[in-house]
């Protein structure tokens, strides 16, 4: 369904009491809640009983605004849902991680260190990082290096495939299943 939280169009799916806020990829780059992997994740939670809210950024605000964002959305999810999860994709992904510490579990798929004014955090909730071997713009090293650092508990897969991840759509989607049903036991 359609809604609109604070000025912010959302898709959300509610499927059961467990929810995930989903962060778009970077606004100015075509990132918004109809990414396409997003969609696929969101579609793969919501056969599982996850309730989904996939958002849009009202416009690019250096990351600040972005994180405002993430914070009103998981507000409303609080308001409804007893366990809520973030996970985001690339510019998402750093959104994700200065949310993450009022969720109960957080994805990032890409991360980066830094972009805009926004830096990447850790937070002490359970992590997945899920990482492609052939990103563009991350080397493996550098992704490897930055999951290193964060405190447990974290976990980490690495997929052979792009920043974009061309052809593994089902297996990154499987990916975040499997680490959200065993946070959900």
């Amino acid at each position: 369904m359609e809604i609109e939280i604070g000025g912010i169009d959302a898709s959300y799916c509610l499927s059961g009491e467990k929810a995930v806020l989903l962060c778009p990829p970077h606004p100015l780059m075509g990132g918004n809640r109809f990414d396409v992997r997003l969609v696929r994740i969101s579609e793969e939670l919501n056969k599982l009983g996850f309730s989904t809210l996939s958002f849009d950024y009202k416009g690019y605000r250096n990351g600040i605004g972005e994180i405002e964002d993430a914070k009103t959305c998981i507000e409303f999810l609080k308001s409804r849902h007893s366990n809520v999860s973030v996970l985001g994709y690339s510019f998402g992904s750093v959104v994700a991680s200065n949310v993450a510490n009022i969720c109960n579990s957080a994805i990032f798929i890409s991360p980066l260190p830094s972009i805009g004014s926004i830096v990447f955090k850790d937070a002490n909730v359970p992590k997945l990082f899920i990482i492609a071997k052939k990103d563009q713009f991350l080397p493996l090293s550098e992704s490897l290096d930055l999951f290193f650092k964060l405190s447990e508990p974290k976990d980490f897969v690495i997929l052979d495939t792009d920043h974009f991840y061309s052809g593994k759509f089902d297996i990154l989607a499987k990916k975040v299943c499997e680490f959200l049903n065993i946070e959900r036991k």
